[in-house]
């Protein structure tokens, strides 16, 4: 017992950071980001996948005019932020291209959003929470296809 004496404010300390660590990586802007842009596995929603995705997830009222969901692990999303993604203007772009599907609003039909649907391979960028935490919405999610 004494070898471990001492050792408390250590403890404390890494108590602490690995409670803000859990907490930055289920905060607020992580949930928003997984509510707009994760469907994993991807929801069989029918024909209207984009139009029934929207409304269910809050971003059809107004209708929002493009948006893109990512159909990969938690795990893999946030590996994006650290290993598995490399710097890219500030963000951090994504080495493999993952599954996507981006909805794009096509008309209005009364209160109803029309949307078209394109599913793809795509190498992702998207905005880390300091540099290497989660993935968090950001004033632009670029969703980048390898050209440019």
């Amino acid at each position: 017992m004494g070898a471990l004496k001492g050792t408390g404010p250590l403890f404390l300390v890494l108590l602490v950071a690995c409670l803000l660590l859990c907490a930055s990586t289920h905060g607020p802007r992580y949930q928003k980001f997984l509510r707009q842009h994760h469907d994993n596995p991807r929801t069989n929603a029918g024909r209207d996948y984009c139009g029934a995705m929207m409304q269910r997830r809050g971003m059809a009222r107004p209708c929002k005019d493009i948006n893109t969901f990512i159909h990969a692990s938690q795990a893999q999303l946030r590996s994006v932020c650290r290993e598995g993604g490399t710097p890219y203007k500030g963000m951090r772009r994504s080495k493999r291209p993952l599954a996507v599907t981006t909805c794009e609003l096509r008309r209005t039909q009364g209160a109803r959003c029309i949307y078209r649907s394109h599913a793809a391979s795509r190498y992702i960028v998207i905005v880390c929470d300091h540099a290497v935490g989660p993935p968090v919405p950001g004033i632009k999610h670029i969703y980048w296809n390898g050209r440019g």
